[in-house]
């Protein structure tokens, strides 16, 4: 699992359609497809997250099946 930081890793993640799982204090708070961006706030889905508070992670959908 990636974590994203910078613009151009959003920026991918946007272009990918890549599921998000938002983290705060070490909680999940939040996940979906990134729609937005700008220096302050993530949009994930309907909801705004603070890029300072926040960590964005790329990771499998809950939905899905992984086998290894």
């Amino acid at each position: 699992m990636k974590t994203l930081q910078y613009d151009n890793e959003l920026d991918n993640a946007i272009f990918f359609s890549n599921y998000v799982t938002v983290m705060k204090d070490g909680r999940m708070v939040g996940g979906g497809i990134i729609e937005a961006y700008d220096e302050t706030e993530v949009k994930v889905g309907d909801r705004h997250y603070s890029r300072k508070k926040s960590t964005f992670i790329v990771s499998p959908a809950p939905e899905a099946c992984i086998q290894f």
